[in-house]
């Protein structure tokens, strides 16, 4: 963003009379244009420009543009100075209207522009405030809990390190349910708010204190909990980077965050680890799960997540286990962070009385340890990890 002035736009139209249209308004409105033009040539230099310029938000004509709106937003948000952009139209169908909001667009304007651009940039201008407000704010801490399929009990270690968390640092941590497919944080910890990440996903633009207070429930101490979705999840599928941007409002918030990103990898929860510092890929010994656990490991690190922030966790483990410790490391190719010891009983009855596992339970005694490892609360002896049977 451009310090504290005006918005910095920039313009791509083609189309004279929307340009006409566009530049008289532009002209009476607190903005500074920074390029204009009727035509980008090639996507080069299209950024080209866009990394010279740095506009706040770009206008832009999909009839000036080298490339379809589904290709080429894509590609400008993943600019280092990426814009916020707006579509802009002489006419428009509902249809196109949600292609191109699908494909990353911030907004949609068209004809005539008075009122829908004059909108479209006041939100846009807010937005760019509060990016602004949080940029100078340190980020807390993330950590991301992610199983290797389905059932490998990453949302249970989850709940319970979130509370560990906030007890071991004394400060309120966010436990935020990420996983679009099942929402099953709400169950455990018993959220009661009405909304979900859904919700904050769906209305990033109005993302403030009141609204987020609304969003999130507390009923452990310290422990405040976006929930996930539970009903109305495909009415609308919410764009990846809205759910980024949730999950970096809260980072903004909170000193701690515990995001549970579910099962497997999906546009969303890779569009999420950009603000997840510490992974947590929870596996357990049977050959299905350790075999997605390595397909996972090897399309992390394709996708560009840090190989060194993955610490890979073996859950379920019992005192009569096939492989050896050494034996899962090398068919996972990485060294076991921690081991958490099976205690399906314990939670079973845990949750069955809608609680957690008691405090001095091996399971939750074993979490303890690793997320206070993990957010730096204790300092590190030797290897950070632990003995295969450490309960």
């Amino acid at each position: 963003m451009s310090g504290k002035g005006p918005l910095d736009v920039g313009v791509v139209i083609g189309n004279a009379r929307l340009w006409e249209e566009s530049q008289a308004l532009l002209r009476l409105m607190p903005v500074r244009l920074v390029f204009e033009t009727a035509q980008a040539a090639t996507e080069d230099a299209l950024f080209a420009r866009i990394d010279r310029f740095k506009p706040d938000v770009l206008l832009i004509d999909p009839g000036a543009l080298p490339l379809p709106l589904a290709e080429l937003i894509p590609l400008i948000k993943e600019l280092p100075s990426a814009p916020f952009v707006v579509v802009v139209q002489a006419s428009a169908t509902p249809e196109e209207i949600i292609r191109a909001l699908r494909a990353g667009a911030d907004e949609f304007v068209f004809a005539p522009l008075e009122s829908s651009m004059k909108e479209a940039l006041a939100r846009l201008a807010k937005q760019a405030a509060a990016r602004q407000t949080a940029s100078a704010q340190p980020a807390g801490k993330s950590v991301g809990f992610l199983s290797a399929k389905a059932g490998c009990g990453a949302t249970t270690i989850a709940c319970h390190a979130a509370v560990e968390l906030a007890g071991a640092s004394g400060k309120t941590t966010l436990l935020g349910d990420f996983d679009l497919a099942a929402g099953t944080v709400r169950v455990l910890m018993k959220a009661d708010s009405r909304y979900s990440v859904l919700d904050a996903a769906r209305n990033t633009a109005d993302l403030d204190e009141r609204y987020w207070r609304a969003l999130v429930s507390n009923g452990i101490p310290g422990v405040e909990v976006l929930a996930g979705v539970s009903t109305d999840l495909y009415r609308e599928y919410p764009q990846p980077e809205d759910v980024r941007r949730v999950l970096e409002f809260a980072r903004q918030r909170y000193p701690y965050v515990v995001a549970d990103l579910g099962a497997g990898l999906d546009a969303a929860v890779l569009c999420s680890l950009q603000e997840v510092e510490e992974l947590v890929l929870v596996t357990t010994p049977e050959m299905p799960a350790l075999h997605m656990a390595k397909l996972l490991l090897q399309r992390l690190c394709a996708a560009g997540f840090r190989r060194a922030n993955i610490r890979a966790v073996l859950n379920r483990v019992s005192r009569r286990v096939e492989l050896t410790p050494a034996e899962i490391e090398k068919a996972l190719d990485v060294e076991l962070y921690a081991t958490l010891p099976n205690e399906y009983g314990a939670l079973d009855r845990a949750f069955t009385a809608g609680k957690l596992l008691p405090e001095n339970n091996h399971l939750r005694v074993a979490i303890s340890r690793m997320v206070q490892s993990l957010a730096g609360l204790e300092p590190p002896e030797g290897k950070r990890r632990f003995s295969l049977f450490n309960f």
